[in-house]
């Protein structure tokens, strides 16, 4: 089937559009039905009437209720029926257009669809006028989308900031009317009063995907009327939380790191500190009690922005996902960049992971920018039998600083993590992780910001023997480091 639409020419294609005798109430024999009694026209679709003759036997109707159909194919075939059918000719027309490229047509003399053929028209915009010609019943604007959306992703709509999501009649590529004015005061008793002419929010939120909005303003118009434009709506595959079910993430069998997940609006802003930058304000916060990784946080906010359930989970504000804008983008690095999707405040992500500092850009409260310096994760695995050691440690030293400043020499310099804390303790039964701030350190008279060499002493008094470790701190998201004794035999 397809789009049934005019050819080049401006005429009708063949074996498309028929005119019926009878309504879809009765023995339909084409699949467009001017009911001049009743002042409207009814657009019968494959659904209802399977087979129709064009004068050579009976063939499949080739109009779709999914692929439909546009305002000028019907302002056409209404031209061209009028030209031949006398009767037609006795009743005022449906149809008049203005601009055939933007789709802009009317429906006078009070002319309307029957029921919910309006939604079949595709790339269009239009004007239901009232029996005077003169005021206007409805206002229809067409909504088209120009990027690539997933068949079964099901797009939506708000005519509010942070109103109600309207789903479109069909999943998949956005191409509808949506109804931005009405007045009943004309006798159109169905058309509601209303006008959201000024603002069209567009969402694609299909959770496994990367989500997409669109505001009026991004195509170009500042007031909808009668015409059809494009937005740049789409979606592609997320890199990230498609790894993820999203029962898991939210919901009633949601599991760990999620369980520890929650995003709150403060009363007042809490100062986050420890950026390239200066200290920052955020009046959004994700809680991250499990230390879920930006992947996994990502993947809840995701989860949140899909859902029309209220997301905050403090006080201060009722938030529904699905109403509000997104809690990120992405910048031209790939990295995430946090905004608030519920108003203009920051949105801060606790207890992030090391190893995910430098894929994260924080925006404050004021719109600044807050970036993390590089700090490395470093994991070392003390193996099993330091483990089972009641009495093991561990101690990580520089091991060629400046002057004496070496391991295995009187000033020996213990490397200090992100915190300022000594890297040393006992093993407590557990591997040792520190994050290590390479950009910032300039410990044992060494330059910040250059690879580094140290080693990593793992000692047990019981079970495990004494083992040593050489490795580099190196410009590395995460480095991993075994030291692992042997099991003591000789005590």
């Amino acid at each position: 089937m397809g789009l049934i639409d005019l050819l080049v020419d401006g005429s009708v294609p063949d074996d498309t559009l028929k005119q019926s005798t009878q309504g879809r109430s009765g023995t339909p024999d084409g699949n467009i039905f001017f009911d001049v009694a009743n002042g409207e026209i009814e657009l019968i679709t494959v659904d209802e009437l399977a087979t129709i003759d064009f004068g050579s036997g009976a063939v499949a109707n080739p109009f779709s209720a999914t692929d439909g159909i546009t305002m000028r194919a019907l302002y056409g075939f209404e031209r061209q029926e009028r030209r031949s059918d006398e009767t037609l000719r006795q009743y005022n027309r449906y149809f008049s257009g203005s601009y055939k490229y933007a789709g802009a047509y009317e429906m006078i003399n009070g002319r309307k669809f029957d029921g919910t053929d309006r939604n079949k028209i595709r790339s269009s915009g239009l004007i239901e006028r009232a029996a005077d010609n003169t005021s206007i019943d409805r206002i229809y604007f067409g909504v088209r989308s120009l990027g690539s959306v997933e068949s079964t992703s099901q797009p939506y709509y708000q005519l509010t900031n942070g109103g109600a999501p309207v789903d479109f009649n069909r999943a998949g590529d956005v191409d509808e009317l949506v109804q931005v004015y009405g007045d009943t005061s004309n006798g159109d008793t169905g058309a509601g009063d209303f006008d959201s002419r000024d603002y069209l929010a567009l969402n694609l939120r299909t959770f496994g995907y990367n989500y997409d909005r669109k505001i009026l303003s991004d195509s170009g118009v500042s007031t909808m009327d009668g015409y059809s434009t494009g937005f740049s709506l789409g979606e592609s595959l997320h890199l990230t939380t498609g790894d993820y079910a999203l029962a898991d993430v939210y919901g009633g069998s949601q599991i760990s790191p999620w369980t520890g997940m929650s995003l709150e609006k403060l009363a007042t802003p809490q100062t986050e500190t420890g950026f390239n930058e200066v200290d920052g304000d955020f009046t959004w916060v994700l809680n991250n009690t499990a230390g879920g990784s930006l992947a996994q946080c990502v993947a809840f906010l995701d989860a949140l922005s899909q859902t029309d359930d209220d997301i905050d989970s403090g006080t201060e504000t009722t938030t529904n996902g699905k109403r509000v804008g997104l809690w990120y983008t992405y910048n031209a690095a790939g990295k995430i960049v946090t905004q608030s999707g519920a108003d203009t405040e920051g949105l801060f992500i606790e207890n992030l992971p090391a190893s995910d500092y430098q894929s994260v850009v924080f925006t404050s409260d004021t719109g600044d920018t807050k970036t993390y310096p590089f700090y490395v994760q470093v994991d070392i695995s003390v193996g099993v039998n330091a483990k089972a050691d009641a009495n093991a440690w561990y101690q990580v030293f520089y091991e060629d600083g400046s002057g004496d400043q070496d391991f295995d020499a009187a000033d020996a310099v213990t490397v200090k993590d992100s915190s300022g804390a000594d890297v040393k303790g006992d093993v407590s039964g557990a591997d040792v992780s520190f994050s290590y701030d390479y950009d910032g350190n300039t410990q044992a008279g060494l330059t910040a910001g250059t690879d580094k060499d140290v080693v990593v002493l793992v000692e047990g008094n019981g079970t495990a023997k004494a083992a040593i470790t050489s490795f580099t701190l190196t410009r590395s998201a995460t480095v991993s480091v075994s030291c692992e004794p042997d099991l003591e035999t000789a005590l």
